[in-house]
């Protein structure tokens, strides 16, 4: 059994046991279940297929997270409590059956017309070509790992390093005076570029990559919990996931691929701890508690052998609250079912698009009186303007805004003839080049979880480019500066 297969038969089992493993979901919520099973069903045969591989692993990946979850996020719903119970209420106002089956029948849908369009026409057979330039240069960098590329990986990461405090401080008032470079060094697709030339290095008959490559990603995650991030360490192990998938797909689930699946599995609930972590200390950070406090709090968290341990005195509710986190349905729930207060083509639109995204790759406003990228929803959906609402649209959301329900699915069948045609190409390039397959992997994944090209371009498009061409740039300057010989000495080859 190959992991392609392995993969459609999960999905198919989950939709099939959906009816016993999730029964009383299922009859206040007879239409949704059913669309979801539906859904299931459409994905297995997606990731069977050998169209565009890649990226229906993403794509089934997302759907499974944040939409098929559903049914399980109050499963330990008997062990809450008081204000636990308030909580969960207030998180989940905005569900109910009607609504529900909107969202997911339209799901159904763009799935649908996403696995007839991948057929539609026959695929281009791929000449192979090497990756654009700086793709190129960056593999270069990544996967020789000399002095000069973690001389420059050090500096950008110090210049662009936030305190907890500082980034909630942004987060609250909306004003962050200390980014460097008005944000535009992104070390984060770095870190990822670093983390699948390892992965790439140690495939069979790849050259053997240096562990010191998983330090970049190590570091983003640890600073990422240590800043309340709930998903810091979680999104690394899917992005990891992701490609390691993608390198295997087609290959045999043998005694490394299961010695693989058997290291993902305790690595979970490392993940969990993480975000469970994570969670205690984002109230501390958001309201400006003393550092001292934070830190002991930590270590609280930290001390498993202490029986009053506040992380594990709460695991149930905490594990609601991640739960609750992961199926982030509010926004398709609300722009799905029209239920705004002001017009979104007022705000939403192509013109006002490009003005949000010119403000964003900007130092200042460009165009006063625009509604920014970080309180548009919150001034649609709430009549209410915020300094900083981070609330995923999904691409879902963004084609109903511009498509509506019946248009949607023929936007994504058009979208998909293309890729079907193209994808070969695609997969290729994310094969030989771990700069572009992290690039190429968050591009995606901020398309189809963010939907909005306000996000999107200057998050997954400029600012991964502009810390491309910064680290080349550095490690040219360090290469010039330091002397050949003092570089062959420090990296024990020459670099």
């Amino acid at each position: 059994m190959t992991f392609r297969t392995l993969a459609a038969s999960f999905f198919l089992l989950y939709g099939g046991l959906m009816p016993i493993a999730a029964s009383d979901f299922m009859v206040e919520n007879h239409m949704a279940t059913l669309a979801m099973i539906a859904s299931c069903v459409v994905i297995a045969a997606l990731l069977f297929s050998r169209r565009a591989p890649l990226l229906n692993l993403l794509i089934a990946l997302y759907v499974f997270r944040v939409y098929l979850t559903r049914p399980y996020v109050n499963v330990f719903l008997p062990e809450l409590r008081g204000t636990q119970l308030v909580y969960v209420d207030s998180v989940n106002y905005f569900y109910n059956p009607q609504d529900a089956s909107v969202v997911y029948l339209s799901l159904l849908s763009l799935l649908l017309a996403w696995l007839i369009g991948l057929h539609v026409l026959p695929s281009k057979k791929n000449v192979p070509r090497p990756a654009p330039w700086i793709f190129r240069q960056v593999d270069g960098l990544a996967t020789g790992a000399c002095w000069p590329f973690w001389l420059a990986w050090a500096l950008l990461s110090v210049l662009n390093f936030k305190s907890a405090s500082e980034g909630w401080q942004g987060v609250t008032t909306g004003d962050d005076p200390s980014t460097f470079a008005w944000g535009m060094f992104q070390m984060a697709t770095i870190s990822i570029v670093c983390l699948y030339s390892f992965l790439l290095g140690r495939q069979p008959g790849g050259r053997r990559s240096s562990l010191l490559l998983l330090v970049p990603v190590l570091f983003t995650s640890v600073t990422g919990v240590a800043g309340g991030s709930r998903s810091a360490l979680f999104t690394v192990v899917v992005l990891a996931l992701s490609y390691w998938l993608f390198l295997n797909w087609d290959k045999r689930v043998g005694r490394r691929g299961m010695l693989w699946g058997a290291l993902v599995a305790l690595l979970f609930p490392i993940v969990i701890f993480s975000g469970l972590l994570a969670q205690m200390l984002r109230p501390l950070l958001r309201y400006g508690a003393d550092p001292a406090i934070v830190w002991k709090t930590t270590l609280a968290g930290l001390d498993l052998s202490n029986p009053n341990n506040p992380l594990l005195a709460s695991i149930y509710f905490g594990l609601t609250q991640l739960l609750h986190r992961l199926s982030s349905l509010y926004a398709p729930f609300m722009i799905l079912n029209d239920h705004f207060i002001h017009d979104p083509w007022e705000t939403f639109n192509p013109l006002q698009t490009l003005m949000r995204i010119i403000n964003e790759l900007l130092p200042g406003d460009l165009f006063s009186g625009v509604v920014g990228t970080n309180q548009l929803f919150n001034y649609i959906y709430q009549d209410a303007i915020v300094s900083y609402n981070s609330e995923t649209w999904s691409i879902q959301g963004t084609l109903y805004l511009y498509f509506g329900f019946w248009f949607s699915p023929l936007a994504v069948f058009g979208v998909a003839s293309v890729i079907g045609r193209q994808y070969r190409r695609l997969e290729f390039l994310a094969h030989t080049s771990p700069a572009f397959a992290a690039f190429f992997i968050l591009l995606v994944n901020g398309v189809i979880e963010f939907g909005t090209l306000e996000r999107v371009i200057p998050n997954d498009v400029v600012r991964p480019l502009t810390a491309f061409l910064a680290i080349i740039v550095l490690v040219r300057a360090f290469r010039f500066i330091i002397p050949t010989r003092l570089r062959s000495q420090l990296s024990g080859e020459p670099c």
